[in-house]
């Protein structure tokens, strides 16, 4: 009987280790920006400026970006 017991524990231990392992291994994709601000300085009303943001994906799942708005 004790050793039955033994065995019941060790099996919902191994269950509980295995299934949060599950957990902390879910893909997820993880945003980095290279330089996330950038100061244009004086500019003109009217004027025209443009800067280009190196963004990666530095996780294991495809990383969709919906909107980009100006801060």
């Amino acid at each position: 009987m004790v050793s039955l017991m033994v065995f019941g524990s060790f099996v919902v231990i191994f269950w509980t280790g295995f299934t949060q392992a599950a957990v902390e291994t879910e893909a997820l994709p993880i945003i980095e920006v290279e330089m996330p601000t950038y100061d244009f300085g004086r500019a003109r009303q009217g004027e025209v400026v443009k800067h280009d943001f190196r963004v990666f994906n530095r996780g294991t799942a495809p990383l969709d970006i919906k909107s980009v708005k100006p801060g």
